[in-house]
């Protein structure tokens, strides 16, 4: 009978070649990026994705407090989009917004979700770096936002 010590050796060995399996930075961006595009071909795909989104946010919404309030602004600036009745934001933010909700409700993360909340450290990463590369605009969506609120 092996001893614990060996049984250890040997997961850890096999453990390099499990990440094996796992797709590669350039596999996981191009399947993101692909996903992202078929996702903006319809605006009913990006309804869905906001409705998964959504359901992903609330399920996890312990992990995901860092990027809480920005992530529900994104949200509500893309079913505004989506309505057609807020139209002050670049292609290029929705598609970035759009990959990062996709990265988001993907089981296949760099982090798999199953860890707890530490699995959930990739997410926090991907949704901040987004809103911070879209900050000036989910601002004035934010503004636009409250002047519309007020005005009804």
């Amino acid at each position: 009978m092996p001893s614990n010590e060996s049984q250890l050796d040997l997961q850890s060995t096999e453990l390099p070649h499990a990440l094996d399996s796992l797709p590669t930075s350039t596999e996981l961006t191009e399947t993101l990026t692909e996903a992202t595009r078929r996702v903006l071909r319809r605006r009913f795909r990006v309804v869905l994705l906001i409705r998964d989104a959504y359901a992903h946010l609330e399920a996890n919404a312990g992990a995901l407090t860092a990027v809480w309030e920005d992530l529900k602004a994104a949200l509500r600036l893309l079913i505004a989009w989506v309505q057609r009745s807020y139209r002050h934001v670049s292609g290029a933010s929705i598609a970035l917004l759009v990959a990062a909700l996709v990265y988001l409700v993907t089981p296949v993360d760099i982090i798999p979700d199953t860890l707890g909340a530490l699995g959930f450290v990739d997410d926090v990463a991907v949704i901040e770096t987004a809103v911070q590369a879209v900050r000036t605009e989910l601002d004035r969506f934010r503004d636009w936002e409250d002047t519309n609120v007020l005005s009804s």
